[in-house]
């Protein structure tokens, strides 16, 4: 939402930087002025701001989009379980089941063994009958636990690594003149303690 914002500082930074010093004004009235000037100018910092909220809008775009609506849904995977396990049927399982199998087979051939009910080659009747007994609904926990991994883990893997990619460089383009700027400060600190020459 800044991102505009910091666009407009940057078409008009000439003017606005006589309110904002600089980003830093007061560092001008050191006892060395001349000592530690800035090391990234006031339009180059503006820069670097703009491209990194603008990196981060567009992954958290890319994520709105192709994140599985579970995995935007709930806050973590036992969030999900708690919301969801009342009102799963045997239909909805025995379809996130039907995901698990064809993401992690070896997980789905473990709830095979536990429930065959799961497979789609047994009627409905007798998977609503299986969960109906199903007292302590621990077959229900591991299957909506196994797909909500899946969901988070294995849908929109290459959607995955973008947002990933735009996030670390627009945070690492965000640090930069934050840390140039900290540099600076520490840098006049240390002359005026004495522990810099000037």
């Amino acid at each position: 939402m800044t991102t505009p914002f910091i666009g407009y500082m940057i078409l008009y930074h000439s003017q606005i930087e006589d309110y904002l010093g600089g980003l830093g004004g007061l560092l001008e009235q050191q006892s060395n002025p001349g000592q530690c000037l800035p090391w990234i100018e006031f339009s180059t910092r503006l820069n670097l701001i703009y491209l990194g909220l603008l990196l981060l809008g567009v992954g958290t775009i890319i994520y709105k989009i192709f994140a599985p609506s579970i995995v935007k849904g709930a806050r973590d995977i036992n969030d999900y379980v708690v919301e969801t396990i009342d009102n799963v049927s045997a239909r909805n399982l025995r379809s996130m089941f039907a995901t698990i199998r064809s993401r992690r087979p070896k997980v789905a051939s473990t709830f095979l063994q536990r429930a065959p009910w799961l497979d789609r080659g047994k009627s409905l009747k007798t998977a609503s009958d299986a969960l109906k007994k199903d007292d302590d609904n621990q077959i229900k926990i591991d299957v909506l636990r196994s797909f909500y991994t899946v969901q988070d883990r294995y849908t929109s893997r290459s959607a995955v690594y973008s947002v990933l990619a735009l996030y670390s460089i627009g945070f690492s383009l965000l640090a930069v003149p934050g840390l140039a700027f900290t540099a600076r400060v520490m840098c006049v600190v240390s002359t005026d303690l004495g522990l810099l020459s000037p």
